[in-house]
């Protein structure tokens, strides 16, 4: 039976244990709390993910590291633990902890810690559904949740629109290319290499920058108010960030491989001379060689 959306489950070694936390961390508003042994936590964390898990180490850190290690990375998690330990505190990180606090810890603490991760699950959620629609309206991708090529395409329109081919205010492109790999690609692992790039160009962007697919094998990002250094700046970011990682193709293992073009809208007169002289570059340039990195998400 899959649990309401807002369920929060406290895992740990001895009922009594479970049932004291129960009680300090009855919250208004949301809609079950589950008292969990940890000999089925594994499975519920991964069949039925609660909106958190309350984990109560009770001194037996093994048990708890090899729970952690188990546990999906879009659980949220809250840990006690009766002593700070480095490399617990780590793997707690690592698969999604909020946060790792020593006991004794204050009642009305521990509410407030989890009334706020809970608020930031449901704002988390909100955000998911959101990107639904807009992915069925065809502004976001499926594969990269980056914007989709025509709605890219219709956002550099309006950016050079409220240009003039000789206003001060800079605008700049970038196309990535993405190469190394035999094409076409298995859908499946199409939409892993999309969702990764995707996930790492976002990430060296700024916040006011827009990143989408341009077609199946490159990305682009358009830059309001960014010339042609600072364009060249993101793209020495992106390259080192992407260039050489390692993912399992069809045929074995390869490591991508990325060019950039980049390209400003100085005297231009239409966006699209902007997408060519992006392209211009991009065909002129030869992908930049960096050391091979390996994609712990998907190990070769």
């Amino acid at each position: 039976m899959k649990q309401a959306p807002d369920a929060i489950y406290i895992i740990t070694l001895t009922p009594a244990r479970a049932e004291e936390l129960k009680r300090a961390v009855v919250l208004r508003g949301f809609d079950e709390i589950l008292c969990i042994p940890y000999e089925n936590a594994a499975l519920l964390l991964k069949a039925n993910p609660p909106a958190l898990a309350l984990i109560d180490l009770e001194g037996d850190i093994e048990k708890a590291t090899r729970l952690m290690e188990q546990t999906p990375d879009t659980v949220r998690s809250i840990v006690l633990s009766d002593t700070f330990d480095d490399s617990l505190f780590v793997t707690c990180h690592d698969h999604g902890a909020r946060d790792f606090l020593v006991k004794p810890v204050e009642e009305s603490y521990l509410a407030s810690r989890i009334i706020r991760t809970l608020q930031e699950h449901r704002v988390e959620q909100l955000g998911v559904q959101k990107d639904r629609v807009l992915v069925e309206l065809g502004v976001l991708s499926s594969y990269s949740g980056a914007f989709t090529t025509s709605y890219l395409v219709k956002l550099l329109k309006q950016e050079a629109e409220e240009l003039s081919p000789y206003s001060a205010e800079p605008l700049s492109l970038l196309l990535i290319q993405l190469e190394g790999y035999q094409s076409p690609l298995p859908e499946a692992l199409q939409a892993v290499l999309l969702s990764q790039v995707g996930d790492v160009i976002r990430h060296c962007a700024r916040g006011f920058d827009l990143v989408g697919e341009y077609f199946m094998d490159k990305f682009a990002v358009i830059l309001p108010q960014t010339g042609r250094r600072g364009a060249k700046a993101l793209a020495n970011r992106i390259t080192q960030r992407l260039h050489g990682l390692t993912f399992q193709g069809p045929n074995g293992p390869f490591n991508l491989e990325v060019r950039v073009g980049a390209a400003e809208y100085a005297g231009c007169r239409h966006y699209e001379d902007l997408i060519n002289r992006a392209l211009d570059e991009l065909k002129s340039g030869e992908p930049k060689k960096a050391e091979a990195k390996h994609n712990p998400l998907h190990p070769v």
